[in-house]
């Protein structure tokens, strides 16, 4: 064996030679590795976000309802143009979430429409701090949902500029996409409650609805349905409302949600003439469906919602499939109920299930 073994090639001067210089693009093998992981993970919030902007576009288009508000709210550009840029940035991040391997000509532009929605998003954040400042809304949580999905397309956008990952991770991406998917799908709805629920977005309006809630036995208004009826009594007391509809339906207590509240309300001072009755709100949809004609036949154009801060999200979502755009009030409370946390978690589903009648019925 030579001695000379491992040793850099002389050149012909007798001085060794320079290691070949790298080729540009070339990444070394253990940040290709470490890549692997990075894009799976960005193609699991590409995968959810470009579905979900899709879907809302049809749901747009079906219903005439803009869901993308959910996520993102592009300014003054009108419906067409905002459309337009739904489309190509659900689209690329489909694309991307599907094939991470990209040319030129179709990596710059992912990148460049997805930092544009992201741009979007942090304008939505700091809308929010102007909002609060001017007194329009009063948020449970002093931090807008807009900077997180702001900071989930600003990684998205930079995972898609670095190198993809070995093809023989293949396997394991699409179980980490899968897995970041569904975390994305039980996690959306919570942020919802906590971000959109808990923010308080009283204003004047023709009128409040009171959703209902239970009754007990003796004929006492549980924790819940006072909280409601609390806020929805100093709605009125305010002048916030000329009217308060009362919504509920006969529980297992044998009792009609909606006359008790009726009675707690005139209780509370509220004339009996300012109190409208729906005593067939025995859910969600059918107090929508109840309440809706009122709205018409009288006129009136600003409506507020009041319910737990866990249930305005599907609300909202409800008002939104019947073409009415609510203002939602979160009940106060009182006192803590300890359901609350078994609640939240019932709302992950019926959230899906509501914003599915909603886009596509």
């Amino acid at each position: 064996m030579s001695v000379d073994a491992g040793l850099p090639e002389a050149s012909a001067t007798g001085v060794p030679a320079a290691p070949p210089a790298p080729v540009l693009g070339d990444v070394p093998s253990a940040e290709r590795q470490r890549n692997w992981l990075v894009a799976a993970v960005a193609r699991g919030f590409a995968l959810f976000v470009g579905a979900f902007t899709l879907v809302n576009v049809i749901g747009l288009w079906r219903q005439g309802a803009d869901f993308n508000i959910w996520w993102a709210a592009v300014p003054v550009v009108g419906r067409t143009v905002a459309v337009a840029l739904y489309v190509v940035v659900g689209a690329a991040l489909l694309a991307y979430a599907a094939a991470p391997r990209m040319r030129r000509w179709r990596r710059w532009p992912t990148v460049g429409l997805t930092l544009t929605v992201a741009a979007v998003t942090a304008w939505n954040g700091v809308d929010f701090y102007v909002t609060w400042r001017a007194g329009e809304i009063r948020p449970g949580v002093p931090f807008p949902l807009s900077f997180v999905v702001c900071a989930v397309l600003v990684f998205v956008g930079w995972a898609a500029l670095r190198s993809p990952a070995p093809r023989r991770r293949r396997l394991a991406a699409a179980a980490v996409l899968v897995a970041v998917t569904g975390v994305c799908i039980l996690l959306f709805p919570v942020a919802q409650v906590f971000f959109f629920g808990k923010t308080d977005y009283r204003r004047p309006a023709d009128a409040v609805v009171v959703f209902g809630a239970q009754v007990h036995a003796d004929g006492r208004a549980s924790t819940s349905l006072r909280d409601r009826m609390d806020t929805g009594v100093q709605l009125y007391e305010d002048g916030a409302v000329k009217y308060v509809i009362v919504s509920g339906g006969v529980g297992d207590s044998g009792y009609n949600e909606a006359l008790v509240m009726r009675d707690m309300a005139v209780d509370a001072g509220v004339p009996e003439e300012a109190v409208v009755i729906d005593s067939n709100g025995v859910s969600t949809n059918a107090t929508v469906a109840d309440t809706v004609p009122f709205f018409g036949e009288d006129g009136w154009r600003r409506i507020l919602a009041v319910s737990q801060y866990y249930h305005l999200p599907r609300i909202k979502l409800a008002y939104q499939r019947a073409g009415w755009n609510v203002f939602t009030v979160p009940a106060g409370t009182s006192s803590p109920i300890p359901q609350t946390p078994a609640f939240v978690v019932r709302e992950i589903p019926a959230f899906w299930v509501y914003y599915a009648r909603a886009v596509f019925n």
